[in-house]
């Protein structure tokens, strides 16, 4: 692994939520996923949105508090610091992400291109202008949230989220991306430039089967370069990897960064 790296001019790495999940933020898919309990046709985009906070405000505040809850107690783990050592060493050169979670930046990335957006931002409806959200004023709106009960209190806690837009008054959103909405163009655009250019890719914590998301690694196994997997079970991109490395991000990174050698048997494919 490190003298792929090492021997790399160019190394991208494309993270999803097996990473995210090591910092105990819940997964949405699978077994224990969100959808379990949640099912995505409501509460995984905007309408849906609207008729569970009309026939459902307890459940939503529910929904949204535990997400949120999870989002301000998760801290960088050995994959986000490892990534971000390689960036400040020059040997990485973009992370793209799936996950929401802003925990790549807080680890000390720089360039992050965010496929599906950040929890702690907003965007406004009318200019556009995207805005962080303070963490002070996060944990006010979790604090409400628990308190929410009544569709009043809900509207309440969610306008303390998304407050007015500062530059022109407007309705502001969470510049996250729902079921059927497109991801954005200028950071997707550039994700996809990344991987074409990339010698090698780092896929971490990812299925790679969430679609458009999945063509980032596709097309950096187009463009040439060699793909490094790293997930405790085999993916649709193991096959055609250059290596498997049969570990959760985390651990191994945990490990790599210990100069130890990592869990499990290394597997070369293609």
């Amino acid at each position: 692994m490190r003298e792929l790296i090492d021997a790399s001019p160019y190394t991208v790495a494309f993270t999803g939520a097996g990473v995210s999940a090591e910092s105990g933020i819940p997964t949405f898919r699978g077994d224990e996923g969100i959808w379990r309990d949640y099912p995505p046709a409501l509460y995984g985009n905007l309408p849906g949105l609207a008729l569970a906070f009309l026939f459902r405000p307890r459940r939503l505040a529910g929904l949204a508090s535990g997400v949120l809850a999870s989002l301000l107690q998760a801290q960088p783990n050995p994959c986000h610091r490892a990534l971000a050592m390689l960036e400040g060493e020059g040997r990485l050169r973009a992370v793209i992400t799936q996950n929401i979670d802003g925990l790549h930046q807080a680890a000390g990335s720089r360039l992050v291109l965010e496929l599906h957006g950040n929890a702690f931002r907003l965007r406004c409806a009318g200019c556009g202008k995207r805005t962080e959200v303070e963490r002070e004023r996060a944990f006010g709106v979790l604090e409400s949230l628990r308190e929410s009960g009544t569709r009043r209190r809900l509207l309440k806690a969610l306008r303390e989220y998304a407050a007015p837009c500062a530059s022109c008054g407007g309705r502001t959103r969470p510049d996250v991306v729902f079921f059927g909405e497109g991801l954005p163009p200028g950071e997707f655009n550039r994700a996809l430039e990344e991987a074409s250019r990339c010698r090698l890719m780092l896929v971490l914590g990812t299925s790679a089967v969430v679609y458009p998301a999945a063509l980032i690694p596709q097309a950096a196994l187009e463009g040439g370069a060699k793909v490094v997997v790293i997930d405790p079970s085999r993916t649709v991109l193991s096959s055609r990897a250059h290596l498997h490395i049969p570990a959760a991000a985390g651990r191994f990174f945990a490990l790599w960064l210990g100069r130890e050698s990592a869990p499990g048997q290394y597997s070369a494919d293609g």
